[in-house]
């Protein structure tokens, strides 16, 4: 049992009840021994007055209870602690059990063994009552709901038997018994209140000796195994103990070799012994310089030392600790850790900082004749996926050989650097006087790293094609600061990555622009989400056959007290870039749910198959979104048979491992799913067969203007909707030829402007109820 009582990893109470429980079975052996022979006893001494028949009965009773008991006793004692901590509650039901068969056995005396006309017999079976109590009530006082259950099915029976009986001597006796059990109870209180405190307080013992062990436990560990050198040394400046480090420091493997050293005949710099002697003074010492290794080697390490009193029991000072950290590493790195400052570790070329610093001398030293300079801000294009697919090793020695590439362009008055990651910049101090001649000298200077890079780079015997979005900034005699060049070159990379891949763009003053106005976007949106600025619409969906709304694709719209309607392509892209889509979409979920449960509540039920909700790939892949979800649906007491989850055939590529999981848990709670844009990713056809999903979308992009080509790809997505068994929805239907010809070919299902344009909820919900 000590090692469920010095477990600190079981909290207190649990501790406190199982030592009640150890309490109640290891006392049950001389309870049940009690019981049995007091059973014996009573039932010869009331042979005489009852009949033998019912106190066979009653014999026969507690002969079983008493060997169920023990029975009982005996698979406790041969549990292992841990089972018997682990299932404490199903021990304390059966020993409560068993506690309350005994009362009323011993109840049922009253009923079966009580002498109707000899008042001796009537008092004997009150004596045996009263000291089988006694035995048991001293046991039971721990737990305060038990001990009143005993006494009631224990008392009572006889209570009620003197209370019929006539005249006034039995109805004092009964009287007399109840002031006694009350006075029992209260003496049982009384006792279990000290067994209980005594309990308390060997737990909170077994606590405080924990933690004096856990306390002296660390102090040892932190002693033999901390980073920095430890001694202890005695008035006459002998060492009297050292830690591992200090060994280490010293070159030797055996402790015994430094023991009783004396710092005065191992140590010539007087300025150390001073330190070590300050000791004695009450003073803490300080020193930082070069220290003699104590085994005899003549080689000297450079140190940070600190030394301070060691008090006794008595609070005399009778010795010092040293704390003493090598620090040789430290002073030889110097020059090392001045080249990492201005240099980049991994490709050898100048870092941002040093960067910085020749932009800001550049543009301080520029006159208005000296031309014009350049600034080019290289990224390369999905090099996170290079890092996620084959790891970062790989990815690091890429970026080494993509800098050496760069190099062999960059001439030797440029500066190549690498901020970070994998993005590079290249100062190059002229490129020309005029604008024009400028911009042109810098497009070939681009193309000529460009064409470095069109044979792919070998790395690990395998070819890695790469290539960069690259932003240029052009700049004379400036007022701008560093920041500003380096920050405007950003911004012209963003947006090269925003049109193609691989491309090239100049800065030009609008992009600032655009950049300041998508910012304040960006800080608008979650002003929108406090103040609740944005509304659900719903575009109903259609039975191509029948032309009846069967559900609807919610869509977000947001109502901007200044700029008014904003529709979502405007801001769910800046949404997701900044990572605000997760909160926002909380939020559209939220009200969908609610709006979900209204219409329901209008319409007498939910008869629509289904509400579409698109699901960002940022939020899907959130650790926690299915839970979010699950409790969401809970909260609005709405069914998830209700929704249909729209995700992404690109979303799911990103992780299909994930995705497939995530599908099928939330398929198992209820909830559909569909594939959203089917068609314009590159690989999911591939994995359709494993990704549990119901309906396929086809992007409008296909439907709005079909042509030939639309046509066999809009087949195609319906044929494979046919083969693997799902229901295929076409977007973007705008004309009774299209929908006749989706007819034709059997799709299933549409949404588009021919039918109905994103309406308001009550408005949808007015456009389902019956026409009068």
């Amino acid at each position: 049992m000590n090692e469920v009582i010095y477990d600190t990893s079981i909290t207190f109470k649990e501790r406190l009840d199982y030592d009640k429980l150890s309490f109640f079975y290891l006392s049950l052996p001389i309870i049940l021994i009690g019981h049995i022979l007091g059973a014996l006893l009573l039932s010869a001494m009331e042979m005489t007055v009852v009949d033998l028949y019912s106190i066979g009965i009653w014999l026969l009773l507690n002969v079983i209870m008493f060997l169920y008991r023990f029975y009982h006793y005996t698979l406790f004692k041969k549990e292992s602690e841990k089972n018997k901590l682990r299932e404490a509650k199903l021990w304390l039901d059966r020993y409560y059990t068993n506690v309350l068969l005994s009362g009323i056995i011993w109840g049922s005396s009253a009923l079966l063994l009580f002498p109707e006309s000899d008042l001796f017999g009537q008092m004997i079976l009150l004596l045996f009552l009263f000291a089988i109590g006694f035995s048991s009530l001293g046991v039971l006082a721990t737990k305060r709901n038990l001990l009143l259950s005993y006494v009631m099915v224990m008392y009572g029976p006889i209570v009620w038997r003197l209370l019929f009986l006539e005249g006034e001597l039995y109805l004092n006796i009964a009287y007399a018994i109840i002031s006694l059990v009350l006075i029992m109870i209260i003496v049982a209180n009384y006792y279990g209140k000290i067994i209980n405190d005594s309990l308390e307080e060997r737990e909170q013992f077994a606590d405080i000796k924990a933690s004096h062990d856990k306390l002296k436990e660390r102090f040892f560990s932190l002693f033999e195994r901390a980073p920095v050198g430890i001694y202890y040394y005695d008035e006459a400046l002998q060492l009297q103990d050292v830690n591992l480090q200090f060994m280490e420091m010293n070159k030797v493997t055996d402790k015994d070799t430094l023991m009783n050293i004396s710092l005065q005949d191992a140590i010539d710099d007087t300025r150390i012994l001073e330190v070590h002697e300050n000791v004695f003074k009450g003073k803490t010492g300080n020193y930082r310089g070069p220290f003699n290794i104590l085994s005899g080697s003549k080689e000297d390490i450079y140190v940070d030392l600190s030394t301070v009193p060691m008090y006794n029991s008595v609070g005399e000072i009778a010795g010092g600790i040293t704390i003493i950290n090598d620090i040789t590493s430290e002073v030889t790195a110097r020059e090392k850790m001045m080249r990492s400052a201005y240099y980049d570790m991994l490709t050898n070329i100048p870092n941002r900082t040093l960067l910085m610093d020749k932009l800001k001398n550049l543009i301080e030293e520029k006159k208005p004749t000296d031309g014009l300079s350049a600034l080019l801000f290289l990224d390369i294009d999905n090099f996170k996926k290079i890092n996620t697919s084959v790891g970062h090793d790989i990815g690091d020695r890429i970026l080494k050989i993509a800098a050496h590439k760069i190099e062999q362009v960059v001439g030797t008055d440029d500066t190549l650097a690498r901020i970070g990651g994998d993005k590079f910049v290249i100062l190059v101090p002229d490129v020309g006087t005029q604008e024009e001649g400028a911009q042109a000298f810098t497009t070939s200077y681009i193309t000529a790293i460009n064409q470095n890079f069109i044979q792919p780079l070998q790395v690990g015997g395998k070819d890695y094609h790469i290539s960069f979005s690259i932003g240029a900034v052009l700049f004379a005699d400036t007022d701008a600061t560093a920041f500003d060049i380096l920050k405007r070159a950003e911004t012209a990379m963003y947006e090269a990555k925003k049109t193609t891949r691989g491309s090239t763009q100049f800065y030009q003053d609008s992009m600032s622009v655009q950049a300041r106005e998508e910012l304040m976007l960006e800080n608008d949106i979650h002003k929108a989400i406090k103040n609740d600025e944005f509304v659900m619409y719903y575009q109903p969906q259609l039975n191509v056959e029948t032309n009846e709304i069967i559900g609807a694709e919610a869509l977000i719209r947001w109502m901007h007290p200044e700029k008014g309607l904003i529709m979502p392509d405007a801001f769910i892209p800046l949404a997701e870039e900044s990572g605000i889509i997760i909160k926002l979409e909380e939020w559209i979920f939220d009200r969908i749910c609610s709006d979900a449960k209204k219409l329901s509540e209008d319409m007498g039920g939910f008869n629509l198959h289904h509400i579409a909700i698109n699901v960002s790939t940022i939020h899907f892949l959130e650790p926690h979104f299915v839970e979010k979800l699950m409790l969401l649906v809970k909260k609005h007491k709405v069914r998830p048979e209700w929704f249909e989850l729209e995700i992404t055939e690109s979303g799911i590529m990103r992780n299909v491992e994930d995705a497939i999981q995530k599908i099928k848990e939330l398929k198992d709670f209820g909830f559909t799913f569909s594939i959203d844009d089917f068609g314009t990713g590159y690989s999911s056809l591939s994995h359709l067969k494993e990704l549990p999903v119901d309906v396929i979308k086809i992007d409008q992009s296909f439907v709005r203007n079909m042509n030939e080509n639309d046509e066999m790809i809009i087949e195609a997505v319906v044929a494979i909707g046919q083969k693997f068994d799902l229901e295929v929805l076409a977007e973007g239907v705008e004309s009774d030829k299209i929908l006749e010809y989706l007819k034709d070919i059997n799709c299933n299902t549409y949404q588009g402007y021919f039918a109905h344009t994103p309406i308001a909820l009550d408005e949808f919900e007015a456009l389902l109820k019956p026409k009068k």
